[in-house]
């Protein structure tokens, strides 16, 4: 893989980012769940314009091309947290370090903001990676579908260090 940069995403990413995620998500989730599931949990994906006009939408870059996404929300509710959103990857990409680095992008930009706790909502195609990374499972879930279809998702959570322990 060529010299992989990291960005903050622009509005004008949106009409690509809508095009790589669906792309993403029908190829590396079709081992876990059943194409109608795959096609009615695109409506889940909610949010994109809010991460992107907050500055917390990254963008993985590999010669010219967005090859992958993923961002954070502060949440509000409980100091000292954010939650990770909106993490894809083009399949040609994936297994080489894209969401990783987007992930460790993330997680430094949250230290920075001062949290202290991670959380999200895992696919199943996704749970192996945020485990590699350092998150746990807190329960697995089914979320009703307009379809009327249930899919499988799994709270995870992080602790992560204090910015000033990171020089």
């Amino acid at each position: 893989m060529n010299h992989l940069t990291i960005q903050t995403a622009g509005i004008e990413n949106l009409p690509y980012l809508r095009k790589l995620i669906s792309h993403s998500v029908r190829q590396l989730q079709r081992d876990y769940y059943a194409p109608p599931q795959i096609h009615a949990a695109l409506e889940l994906i909610t949010g994109l314009e809010d991460l992107i006009l907050a500055g917390s939408l990254l963008v993985a870059v590999v010669d010219g091309e967005i090859v992958g996404c993923g961002g954070w929300k502060i949440d509000l509710s409980v100091s000292g947290s954010a939650e990770i959103r909106s993490f894809f990857v083009n399949p040609h990409f994936a297994r080489n370090g894209v969401a990783t680095t987007i992930l460790s992008a993330c997680e430094t930009a949250c230290r920075r903001l001062g949290v202290r706790r991670l959380y999200l909502s895992a696919t199943l195609s996704g749970e192996q990676f945020y485990t590699k990374r350092g998150f746990s499972e807190r329960e697995r879930y089914q979320q009703h579908l307009s379809t009327g279809d249930d899919f499988e998702l799994v709270r995870m959570t992080k602790n992560i260090e204090r910015a000033e322990n990171f020089a």
